[in-house]
């Protein structure tokens, strides 16, 4: 569990210093808020090829190799889009790093999935913590650093702790698979996601919550003046709601593991709320919002992965949260520069967050059109259509 959660850390650690640093590097390389929100995209576009390679070598080899070749992508591709001289040199390091974080939750979801389903959502939340908590240290540290000393070596500092975590992760023996004492138990009834319809939810939220990663920073030098080091603290804001967020929602569905379903419409709510306040509030009340946002637009992901590994059959973990991946990745891919392109059009940014208020809509709805009612020993049958 200490591994994976460092190792989502890192991840996000390394998405998030492009984040935090974005209006450094928009002025670096002249990109349009178009480009900002590719910035992303490409990274996301990477994890999309890989997610669902790395979750079958999950299943196949075990999680030890396929973290550790995943660490050492983050960390090439840091180090050149740090070099790069021009945008698509840099598109191009954004792109590497993103093949190495598609690879990294597969085996982490198989590492940390406990046997008990009354567990199972605090054990994959407290897990997928390692996403807000990579996200805190990264906009609470990297632009100031990036200040100090350039965007471009402030960039070592997530090299340095990719390749720490690829030496840990050496120690994992590969295997192909859980044995039958340690294969988690699927719910025996109650309401499970139809994967085919559920795996929309994914696409949905993940393309919110990279939206406002991407151009919460931007948003804030651009729209409200602030300075950018103080964009970076609310942006760890922000974060924090979603570190909090994760743990907390993981144990409310783990009291309602029959129906985790639920407590996701539930979060699809307060983030609707989130966003819709987000443009209309003053300076003084922003950072209450950035934690309401980001319990719920962040803190979604651990429950999520809860929900899947039950709609799956425990030897295909892997495979099946790594097709969750892939959605999610896409939606990463898609949601930031389309959000870009409708803020340049229409000059607007509350458009803009309106709009990732209509998606949090929307995903509550494709949760509803994806539930599966199980009578006790129906699991099996469901998860194999």
């Amino acid at each position: 569990m200490a591994l994976s959660l460092g190792v989502l850390a890192a991840a996000s650690f390394v998405s998030v210093a492009f984040s935090a640093n974005a209006p450094l590097i928009q002025r670096s390389l002249r990109l349009s808020h178009t480009e900002v929100g590719a910035i992303a995209s490409a990274l996301y576009a990477g994890a999309s090829v890989a997610s669902i390679a790395g979750g079958r070598l999950t299943d196949r080899v075990g999680p030890g190799p396929v973290l550790v070749v995943s660490m050492l992508a983050l960390a090439a591709g840091v180090v050149v889009a740090a070099l790069s001289p021009t945008a698509g040199i840099f598109f191009a390091g954004v792109v590497g790093c993103g093949f190495g974080y598609g690879g990294v939750n597969p085996p982490t979801n198989v590492l940390a999935n406990p046997r008990a389903v009354g567990r199972r959502g605090l054990a994959m939340s407290a897990k997928q913590s390692g996403i807000p908590l990579g996200g805190i240290v990264a906009s609470a540290s990297l632009p100031r650093l990036a200040e100090a000393v350039g965007w471009r070596w402030a960039m070592a500092v997530p090299v340095v702790v990719c390749l720490g975590l690829a030496a840990a992760s050496r120690r994992l023996r590969g295997r192909a698979g859980p044995s039958e004492e340690e294969r988690p138990l699927p719910l025996a009834h109650g309401v499970v996601l139809r994967l085919s319809r559920g795996y929309g939810f994914g696409f949905l939220m993940a393309g919110v919550q990279v939206t406002i990663f991407a151009f919460l920073a931007v948003y804030l030098t651009d729209d409200r003046h602030l300075a950018p080091e103080t964009a970076g603290t609310l942006l760890g804001v922000l974060l924090l709601g979603g570190l909090v967020g994760r743990p907390v929602w993981g144990w409310i569905s783990d009291r309602l593991h029959a129906d985790r379903i639920r407590v996701l419409q539930g979060i699809c709510l307060l983030a609707l709320l989130g966003l819709v306040l987000l443009p209309v509030l003053g300076a003084a009340l922003l950072p209450l919002v950035f934690v309401l946002v980001g319990f719920s637009s962040v803190g979604w992901n651990g429950v999520y992965v809860a929900a899947v590994s039950e709609a799956a059959r425990p030897e295909l973990i892997g495979s099946a949260t790594g097709a969750a991946l892939l959605l999610i990745n896409l939606g990463a891919v898609a949601v930031p520069p389309a959000f870009g392109a409708l803020v340049g059009a229409t000059g607007s940014w509350r458009a803009g967050w309106l709009s990732c208020a209509g998606l949090s809509l929307l995903s509550l709805a494709v949760l509803q059109l994806s539930r599966v009612r199980l009578a006790a020993g129906g699991a099996v049958a469901v998860n194999r259509r």
